[in-house]
């Protein structure tokens, strides 16, 4: 009977746990195809917009998902929504370029003058990008987050969580706002759903590593990676 009711509660457990998952699943997949499209005239201006990295490879070559991130970023900023952009992204390989780095140049090429970009180059999470990002603009208040539709709700939530574990005043507000819903393959322009797949599992991921850094004495940043 001690063995019985154990398992029974492991089981209901893992039942839980499986709705839970599916729960969320499917919340993610209704704010990835419903989120509207941002429209600059009726959108607050900030102190600040940031722009997390996505893909890159070991010689520095961003992933197109970084690009179109970037071109959302640029377009923020002409349209006079705030007065600078941090990129924030880490290496691809020890010795290669920083993600921040790299989006920060093609910014530029876009006409975005260098003096109005703030490089974030050590982040390799999105857990990280919140840290290191509010680190080097603790005092902005109005804040823009750019980034996928079906990345935005996680964003949202690790900057929060930054905020709280910095001991940042609660009066930060984050906009959000989509680069574009969900990744797209070429040429055949058909939904990437590998990557929503694992968005479904990074949500869990992100949770229970920002609790294990919360409640460790050692703060180590690897946790977060």
């Amino acid at each position: 009977m001690g063995i019985i009711r154990p398992a029974r509660f492991l089981a209901r457990l893992a039942k839980l746990g499986g709705v839970a998952f599916v729960a969320m699943t499917l919340a993610m997949l209704a704010w990835t195809f419903l989120w509207p499209e941002p429209d600059v005239r009726g959108m607050q201006k900030a102190d600040v917009i940031i722009c997390l990295g996505a893909g890159m490879d070991g010689a520095g070559t961003l992933d197109r998902a970084a690009l179109i991130r970037v071109d959302r970023c640029v377009q923020l900023f002409k349209a006079g929504l705030a007065p600078a952009i941090v990129f924030s992204g880490g290496i691809a390989r020890v010795d290669g370029p920083n993600a921040g780095a790299q989006m920060a140049l093609y910014a530029q090429s876009r006409g975005v003058p260098a003096e109005n970009t703030v490089i974030e180059g050590r982040a390799q999470s999105t857990l990280q990008n919140a840290l290191f990002s509010l680190e080097l603009i603790p005092d902005a208040q109005d804040i823009i987050l750019v980034t996928e539709a079906f990345h935005l709700p996680r964003s949202w939530a690790s900057f929060h969580w930054a905020r709280w574990e910095m001991g940042l005043p609660n009066d930060k507000n984050f906009q959000l706002v989509m680069s574009e819903n969900v990744r797209r393959d070429p040429p055949q322009n058909v939904v990437n759903w590998l990557v929503l797949v694992r968005e479904s599992l990074a949500i869990w991921f992100n949770a229970g590593r920002a609790l294990a850094y919360s409640i460790s004495p050692s703060k180590q940043l690897g946790w977060l990676h």
